[in-house]
């Protein structure tokens, strides 16, 4: 058998292998960020209306809204929101094409440094190696059994083809000038694009070029004719600089953001190196039990010496980026697992405020330490340590397909899952809300309430435990007015936390049903009103969907000026198009018809976010419903003035 068709053959049995380990949790639940990303789905009913598709597609608040990743969910669209079987089985389709990419890059990045280096080993089992270890890796688990982490998985094929492309164009010393532009321009051009429309990460592909050139290719790139030479530069600098450029100008932005989390751009800083050490420590040495979505136990550095371990950790990474710098030249596998792993990380784990911790983080980082450490134990010469580092490898591997496929068990479940992450992160606020959701689901209210006490031991000042916990005291009968004081207390004090608003919507009906005793609406309006006077809560999307919530309780209530007047408040904290069509529908029914048609026409579409702007033309459809009103108006003017109308006004 020839060695390219016995590499072709390994590379296909490690693809099924792959597809077999995760084949179990294409059969779990939606979970989490899911929900909120994928309901845009439900704002879409004809496929072929541009203005439903624009609508769609402007559901993200920013640019550039990833289109890229939510078009392709629309392909999913006939499964939502009963079936995630297809959804993730398409996830699970462009990770083992990412796995392919991997394989290939890596066959490139080895030949080229087995040459450089003298070694007449074969690139593909280095290759095939780095290719294996990176599918079967189980910090990868969130990246592809977490639907909506599709927009990864999309952003890493687009750079892993970019990187392809541009590899092709620096190393291919036979083409002409022409065809080597025209790949470089698609691999650092259109592909950082596409890849960019996929995920914001995207951006960082000609760092990870940038990353490969300092190290392994540093000899090629002298080699470029002088006009690749300026292409390369002017297609990786600029995006390099304007990366690093919005880092830093937008720190004072970044410390603003620090009232919507709880830890400050300080604390974000000294404690993120501390987790990149856990992303590692998970990623090579394998465990079951630790992979999943809820890392918000993760115990943040309060201070550089709170805990101790935090000045450790800073120390070691900045010894790695000093020695890879130091290295580059003499040790340039090394300098590239450092180099790619933490410019991988730059956007999310630096001083952009997301959450702390997430391990999809790593699904493109982790591919340039697997494939430096693939290529080095290709050059290992026989002899006792080659021994002991194929046993190592032998070893990992087992470890992470072990991991890998008994994580995928849990995760074909969503009762195993609470019940997993319950008993393994018992810090973790949402993985006991989890464990407490499932047990109430089966009707087990008491045990459902001692988790959320235990929880709420460990977090007095987490609001939404707090409501959870007030909601179980309802349904069992339990609520007693000291308990509605306890809640509206810590409500004044809270942190933000976005359960907290979004469970809102919840006690609205539980108090307008009257299910709660003494819990009215009356009680349920004095918290909202509450936790809107918590500075923490009052502006941006909690103060947007809590008035939303009240302008709800004021139509119930009857009281349309307090509704009107709660949507103006909610447009402005939070804005969104829908809002003024829905006053204009509530002023109408109510025969105010001059005062819809002013709401509409004076709509301020200034305030909407610029992806809505872009993609959707509101002022059309809000003129649509004003000639809907003018209508209705006429039809109640004719109605009013007709004999048989008048007659029944004399009679009343």
């Amino acid at each position: 058998m020839q060695p390219s068709t016995r590499t072709s053959l390994l590379l296909l049995l490690t693809l099924a292998g792959c597809a077999a380990m995760y084949w179990a949790g294409l059969h779990g639940p939606f979970l989490f960020d899911d929900f909120p990303n994928l309901a845009a789905l439900d704002s879409i009913d004809h496929l072929g209306s541009w203005r439903d598709l624009g609508i769609y597609l402007s559901q993200p608040r920013s640019l550039p809204g990833r289109p890229l990743a939510m078009l392709s969910f629309l392909l999913q669209k006939p499964s939502w929101p009963a079936d995630p079987f297809a959804f993730k089985l398409v996830n699970l389709c462009i990770h083992l094409a990412n796995g392919v990419l991997v394989f290939f890059l890596a066959k490139r990045l080895a030949g080229v440094s087995l040459t450089d280096a003298g070694d007449r080993h074969s690139a593909a089992w280095p290759a095939l190696l780095a290719a294996a270890a990176w599918m079967v890796c189980p910090i990868q688990l969130s990246a592809i059994l977490l639907v909506v982490q599709r927009m990864t998985l999309l952003m890493a094929l687009f750079t892993l083809l970019g990187l392809l492309a541009y590899l092709h164009a620096l190393l291919d010393d036979k083409a002409s000038v022409r065809r080597r532009t025209v790949f470089m321009a698609l691999g650092l051009g259109a592909c950082t694009l596409l890849a960019f429309l996929s995920k914001e990460n995207g951006i960082l592909l000609p760092l990870y070029a940038l990353a490969l050139d300092a190290t392994l290719l540093r000899e090629r790139v002298r080699r470029l004719p002088p006009a690749l030479t300026w292409l390369r530069r002017a297609l990786i600098y600029p995006a390099v600089i304007f990366v690093f450029g919005y880092l830093l100008v937008g720190i004072p932005g970044f410390a603003h953001a620090e009232s919507f989390r709880d830890f400050t751009l300080y604390q974000r800083v000294i404690t993120e190196p501390r987790i990149l050490a856990d992303y590692l420590a998970k990623i090579f040495v394998p465990r079951f039990g630790v992979y999943g979505l809820y890392n918000d136990d993760f115990a943040k550095s309060n201070n550089l010496f709170d805990p101790l371990t935090t000045p450790f950790f800073i120390a070691l990474l900045l010894l790695a980026v000093g020695l890879a710098f130091h290295w580059r030249k003499r040790r340039p596998l090394f300098a590239l697992a450092v180099f790619w792993y933490l410019g991988g990380q730059v956007l999310e784990s630096s001083v952009v405020m997301l959450e702390l911790y997430f391990e999809h983080r790593n699904y493109l980082p982790v591919m340039g330490p697997l494939i430096a450490i693939a290529i080095a134990l290709a050059t290992l010469r026989p002899g006792g340590w080659r021994k002991l580092a194929y046993m190592g490898v032998a070893i990992w591997f087992g470890a992470s397909m072990i991991a890998t496929s008994l994580s995928s068990q849990v995760w074909a479940s969503e009762e195993r899952l609470a019940f997993t992450w319950g008993n393994t992160y018992p810090d973790s606020a949402r993985a006991q809300t989890m464990l407490a959701s499932q047990l109430y689901e089966r009707g087990q209210l008491g045990a459902a309430t001692r988790v959320i006490d235990r929880a709420l031991d460990r977090h007095p000042a987490d609001a939404g435990l707090a409501e959870n916990r007030f909601f179980l005291q309802c349904v069992t009968g339990s609520l007693a007015t000291g308990n509605l004081e306890q809640l509206t207390h810590r409500f004044s004090t809270a942190d933000w936390n976005r359960a907290a608003f979004e469970n809102m919507e919840t006690l609205r009906l539980l108090a307008q049903q009257h299910r709660c005793p003494p819990f009215g609406p009356d009680q349920w309006k004095n918290l909202a009103d509450t936790l809107l006077a918590n500075p923490a809560y009052g502006r941006g999307i909690a103060a947007g969907m809590i008035h939303y919530q009240i302008s709800q309780f004021a139509v119930y209530s009857g009281d349309l000026g307090l509704a009107i007047e709660e949507l103006d408040k909610a447009y402005a904290a939070d804005p969104d198009a829908d809002i003024p069509r829905l006053q204009a529908k509530y002023l109408a029914s109510a025969g105010l018809y001059d005062q819809a048609l002013a709401v509409l026409d004076h709509t301020d579409y200034r305030r909407l976010p610029p992806l809505r702007r872009l993609l959707v033309d509101d002022r059309t459809i809000n003129r649509e419903q004003a000639e809907a009103i003018r209508k209705a108006k006429a039809d109640a003017g004719h109605r009013t003035d007709s004999p048989a109308d008048q007659g029944k006004t004399t009679a009343h």
